[in-house]
């Protein structure tokens, strides 16, 4: 038996957090009109509204979203000038059974988060992809995190995950009768990145 050790380089983080509450009846209702104002996606449909969390009805769950921006920044990259990410953009998707969400990245933004308004933990997930598009490929007696070209992570009502706005994403085609909402927004710094005697300042 060969003692080995196998690390893993320059990984993705993928950041979940709950917000450990039920959504207000105020809350559910503003996001069930909403979908009578969306326009086609690429498989199922979003919000015209692309500033949705500007809302005073989603004004809770916000500050949430926030809060675990202030919490990512500070454990996944530990900046030294201590910047915020601010929400940008900000809208809802509405996917029913057999309609998808297709795969894509957000550009212009450096965190992105999906934050699962109504999801079947049973049925729904999101599957991320790995930007190293091999060619050589051997076939697969067990996949994992090291062997995979893909990998998905089950999605629950209340659950928020965020990552790197560079990662491509997608939902496969929708099972389940329940219709899954998830509000999706992106972020971008605001204060002072970078450093000034390395004539990489930049202060936004």
């Amino acid at each position: 038996m060969i003692k080995s050790d196998i690390q893993s380089l320059f990984p993705t983080p993928v950041y979940m957090a709950n917000i450990n509450r039920k959504l207000t009846n105020r809350e559910l209702s503003f996001v069930e009109e909403q979908k009578k104002h969306c326009q086609s996606n690429k498989g199922n449909i979003n919000t015209i509204d692309n500033y949705i969390l500007n809302k005073p009805e989603l004004k809770k769950i916000k500050k949430f979203l926030e809060e675990c921006c202030d919490d990512y920044l500070q454990k996944v990259i530990c900046p030294k000038h201590n910047p915020k990410l601010r929400i940008t953009q900000s809208w809802l998707n509405y996917t029913e059974e057999n309609q998808y969400h297709h795969q894509h990245e957000h550009p212009n933004s450096v965190v992105s988060g999906v934050f699962y308004i109504n999801a079947d933990k049973q049925n729904d997930n999101i599957k991320f992809f790995d930007r190293d598009y091999r060619q050589i490929f051997p076939a697969i007696d067990k996949f994992n995190s090291w062997n995979s070209t893909s990998w998905w992570f089950t999605a629950e009502t209340g659950q928020l995950v965020m990552f790197p706005s560079s990662t491509s994403h997608q939902v496969d085609f929708k099972k389940g009768s329940n219709t899954r909402i998830s509000l999706s927004f992106n972020t971008f710094y605001k204060g002072t990145i970078g450093e000034n005697k390395d004539l990489a300042e930049l202060i936004l």
